[in-house]
């Protein structure tokens, strides 16, 4: 099985289309191209973002953006351990990618870093597809 560890805020929505008048707001082309990343790669979507500590913020990913297949667990500490402590408990996975704006994880962590400059970009969206996809 493949995952997509997914954020939000930096990832699905930038500074340049958030406007902060919505509560959940989501960049409708990048809410396209992580589509794409899952229809391409038949990945499932974990949701890390923070937006998974609230019923209505996991609705509005699953309405805009792609169904969620589960959450990363609560932990002190880093989010990279949040990943590696839903790894732990799903040893069928075979290959993982992280997309998030924050370097909080492990360098050995399969992470591709966007901005809340820009947010996620068509090469990043690319990169992570390539990645997911390739052979083992």
């Amino acid at each position: 099985m493949k995952v997509l560890f997914l954020d939000i805020d930096g990832v699905v929505n930038s500074r340049s289309t958030t406007n902060f008048k919505e509560l959940y707001p989501i960049d409708a082309y990048m809410a396209f191209l992580v589509g794409k990343i899952q229809l391409d790669t038949d990945c499932e979507v974990v949701l890390s973002s923070s937006w998974r500590n609230h019923p209505d913020g996991i609705a509005v990913v699953e309405k805009h953006i792609v169904r969620v297949f589960d959450t990363t667990p609560h932990k002190k500490g880093i989010r990279g351990d949040e990943v590696n402590a839903w790894l732990e408990k799903h040893p069928e996975v075979t290959r993982y990618a992280i997309l998030d704006d924050d370097s909080d994880f492990y360098p050995e962590q399969n992470l591709f870093k966007t901005t809340f400059e820009t947010g996620l970009t068509e090469d990043i969206a690319k990169q992570v597809t390539e990645y997911l996809n390739k052979e083992i």
